[in-house]
């Protein structure tokens, strides 16, 4: 089975979106920024200019984020949306599902 990811509407990463979900994920996990920089290796000078919506992400920090805080790296890139899913049942007959995240 594959995937494609698929939004409604495309476009660049919204900073601001992305500051709100990862500090209100870290602050509800109950890390703080040092917490966050230790666990990912990402410099706390970056996690703050990400929590302030001032710098887009690697994508590499985008994938330690999305791993410690437990978001997948596709919604912390885009936000939530609808995945598309398709390939073959244990019958082999194709399958096809949209899926919201």
């Amino acid at each position: 089975m594959y995937f494609k990811v698929r939004k409604k509407v495309r476009g660049d990463m919204d900073l601001n979106s992305f500051a709100k979900l990862i500090s209100e994920k870290r602050k509800a996990l109950g890390l703080s920024m040092t917490d966050v920089s230790e666990k990912t290796g990402i410099n706390i000078e970056a996690l703050k200019k990400y929590e302030k919506g001032i710098q887009k992400p690697t994508a590499s920090d985008i994938k330690s984020l999305g791993k410690i805080l437990d978001i997948p790296p596709v919604i912390l890139m885009h936000g939530h949306g609808i995945m598309h899913s398709s390939g073959f049942d244990e019958n082999g007959h194709r399958t096809s599902k949209w899926t919201e995240f």
